[in-house]
């Protein structure tokens, strides 16, 4: 099988349906279309029963965490290429129709790890038109630089990537303690990593941003997944140093990425940390009520005006700490994790901005 297409979803409207039934009508001999549906509805469940096809496979199960639904439906895929879409986005017949012919060409270069088009964006403002570009260089601090380029939403997680490449980031991911929000950029940060993506001449993907789209909305969103973590809503306002420490320590410390030289390592978490370092500083983050709001601030002007360099241990001392201030084992189970990864080599963050 080439192309194995998975659509975890929750949502159980006509507009979720309709998304369900257009993947179902890809399922043929060259894609497998895997659908696994967690909403509990039963009116729901019986009706995407009727979609059932050849190589279509149609999986209810009881509620469960978004991550979790998307973990065990790739765990079904077959293909060489796995491509996960949202019940709430379009993506395109004809892309889908074009994919199995991109991987004959490009499917056997190891140096391809993804396949894509162009982003149709989708705002109450109306429709803009999105690519990434150099994508496709074989320096991999270009395509990294691109990533960190892009200005909207990350829609590059919606690309056809090699199942095996997948499958080691997902299983590190699952093995993180806490899920948050930003989780999808360090995702594709490794994706880059491992490989460089050809882009098809065409549009691909229509991402719909939602609830994403205003500042507070967005922040909710956020904040949603601190609270299914049992984690206190003023961690929200740490987000981007958390982003720009635990993706830099996967780019230093982690295995799942080839074989590179340290001091190209290096230089990718310098930048990364750098860019996400300076999100954390620039912008209002809100702690939604939280009693832990002052506390949470002081840590925040205390780090954004740290002098010289910001080593990984000490930022994992300063976080964990705050956290323990609401769960003393939440935060040493985030200890752990992030302790153990790191303890092989802790080099300084730098390029921080202070």
């Amino acid at each position: 099988m080439q192309l194995s297409i998975l659509l975890p979803t929750n949502r159980h409207g006509p507009a979720a349906i309709a998304r369900i039934a257009q993947a179902c009508s890809w399922a043929g001999p060259k894609i497998e279309v895997i659908i696994r549906d967690n909403s509990g509805n039963a009116g729901k469940r019986a009706l995407i029963e009727q979609f059932r096809r050849d190589n279509c496979t149609i999986v209810s199960v009881d509620s469960c965490a978004p991550r979790e639904n998307y973990s065990e439906a790739l765990k079904l895929a077959t293909g060489d290429f796995v491509f996960c879409i949202a019940d709430d986005d379009v993506c395109l017949d004809r892309a889908i129709e074009a994919l199995p012919a991109v991987i004959d060409l490009y499917g056997k270069d190891p140096s391809v790890v993804g396949l894509n088009g162009s982003y149709a964006l989708e705002t109450s403002q109306g429709t803009s038109i999105a690519t990434y570009n150099d994508m496709d260089s074989d320096d991999v601090l270009i395509r990294v630089g691109s990533l960190l380029k892009h200005t909207g939403p990350n829609m590059l997680f919606y690309s056809a990537i090699r199942r095996g490449v997948v499958e080691r980031l997902v299983a590190l991911f699952d093995a993180i303690p806490f899920s948050f929000s930003f989780h999808d950029q360090i995702m594709c940060l490794l994706y880059l990593l491992n490989g460089k993506f050809q882009r098809m001449p065409r549009l691909f993907y229509v991402y719909d941003l939602g609830l994403w789209e205003t500042f507070e909305s967005a922040q909710g969103r956020d904040a949603d997944f601190c609270r299914a973590a049992g984690l206190d809503l003023s961690v929200n306002k740490l987000l981007w140093l958390l982003c720009g420490f635990e993706g830099a320590s996967l780019v230093m410390h982690s295995n799942v990425i080839p074989q590179m030289q340290m001091a190209q390592r290096q230089a990718i978490a310098d930048r990364w940390f750098a860019v996400m370092f300076n999100r954390f500083r620039g912008q209002q983050r809100l702690a939604f009520g939280s009693p832990l709001a002052d506390e949470a601030e002081k840590l925040c002007r205390k780090l954004r005006e740290a002098t010289g360099q910001l080593t990984f241990q000490n930022i994992l001392a300063e976080v964990s700490a705050f956290i323990a201030l609401s769960s003393p084992s939440h935060a040493q189970k985030y200890f752990d994790y992030w302790a153990a990864t790191i303890t092989s080599r802790e080099p300084a963050l730098r390029k921080t901005g202070s």
